[in-house]
């Protein structure tokens, strides 16, 4: 994925899925959930997934 393609923005649910599997963070502007942090706009911390950024 390249750095300026979020994933909020993206529309295939293949490609959603990969990359919210184990999810640590939601973005708090649309609230997609993600694995990686830097996979959303604005991530928050999912509770219980330890810090954003680890």
């Amino acid at each position: 994925m390249r750095k300026h393609e979020m994933l909020c923005n993206i529309e295939d649910a293949q490609t959603i899925h990969c990359l919210t599997a184990n999810a640590t963070v939601a973005c708090s502007k649309c609230g997609v959930k993600a694995h990686n942090p830097a996979d959303v706009c604005d991530p928050v911390q999912l509770p219980g997934t330890g810090m954003v950024g680890d």
